[in-house]
């Protein structure tokens, strides 16, 4: 049984369509709140914009996920679609989550009617997750994987923690991988910037 679902993506978008999203995005939410209070002891859930003693919850920024990155300001411009020159294994996200912030992982939404990757593969910190062969994907239109309640909760990067995620592309070109979850932030000033 694989870790992880494909659905179209119209019906992870549509309300009531697919309720299993919404499930696993609800254990992705849960682990990550967990982890923040393991980490930020003392703080607790504050929405999108938090007050004193609370941590901010927002959607994953691309140019959070730029490279390595300092406190104050991510390095660079970064878009979620990719410029696949070659076949073969390639990283398509090589960051390091700033401080202050924690990333959550529920799945990647691929946006593009068509699938040029063959396969793909995540590591958080020295935790190397085994390779996901989504080839199956070609019989949809556009659509997500969405990882299962028990692997997502997995999924789960800290401050200062590298993220790598790599895929096995099978043909050339763009392809859009949008990530789907969900980032934590300590310090609000952290994503109130227009990087």
């Amino acid at each position: 049984m694989a870790p992880y679902v494909f659905a179209e993506l119209q019906k992870v978008k549509g309300e009531g369509q697919y309720p299993e999203y919404e499930d696993v995005l609800k254990a992705v939410q849960d682990a990550a709140y967990a982890r923040a209070s393991e980490i930020w002891e003392g703080y607790e859930p504050g929405g999108l914009m938090p007050g004193a003693r609370q941590y901010g919850i927002g959607p994953l920024r691309k140019n959070d996920m730029a490279g390595n990155t300092t406190d104050s300001t991510p390095s660079g411009t970064y878009t979620f679609t990719k410029a696949i020159t070659a076949t073969g294994w390639q990283d398509i996200f090589n960051y390091t989550v700033r401080d202050n912030m924690i990333h959550a992982f529920a799945g990647f939404a691929i946006t593009d009617q068509t699938l040029r990757i063959r396969q793909l593969r995540v590591e958080i910190g020295d935790k190397r997750f085994p390779v996901w062969d989504i080839q199956e994907a070609q019989l949809f239109n556009k659509f997500a994987l969405i990882f299962k309640e028990d692997e997502a909760k997995e999924l789960i990067a800290n401050p200062q923690e590298r993220v790598l995620i790599r895929i096995e592309a099978e043909s050339t070109g763009n392809q859009r991988v949008v990530p789907i979850g969900l980032s934590l932030f300590r310090t609000a000033n952290l994503v109130l910037t227009e990087v």
